[in-house]
């Protein structure tokens, strides 16, 4: 069974239970060892404690917005349908308690 292994030596085949190097480009390694290092990079970045935290925070915003839409949306067609008359009147009271909002208080 062959497979194949990558050693800081360079890749190498694997044939049960001795090892053959494989001879590579040296562009080749060149680009690799240079997607290597931008990969490593990508992962200190991407793992630290502020990155964490904000996506966190984003993600969480996101969370309670679609909750928040979809609650909308499904009130919205269950009013249209008529499963909930109440939801109407409800509407009409607070469009006009916003309305006096920007008058004199009594």
């Amino acid at each position: 069974m062959n497979s194949l292994v990558l050693n800081s030596s360079g890749p190498q085949i694997r044939k049960n239970c001795y090892t053959i190097p494989i001879m590579i480009d040296p562009e080749l390694k060149a680009h690799l060892e240079k997607i290597e290092d931008e990969l490593a990079h990508m992962r200190r970045v991407s793992t630290g404690v502020w990155h964490t935290l904000w996506r966190g925070c984003i993600y969480g915003a996101g969370y309670v917005v679609g909750a928040v839409v979809i609650i909308v949306i499904a009130g919205w067609i269950l009013n249209v349908i008529g499963v909930i008359p109440e939801f109407s009147r409800q509407v009409v009271e607070f469009q006009t308690a916003l309305g006096n909002i920007g008058g004199t208080i009594k």
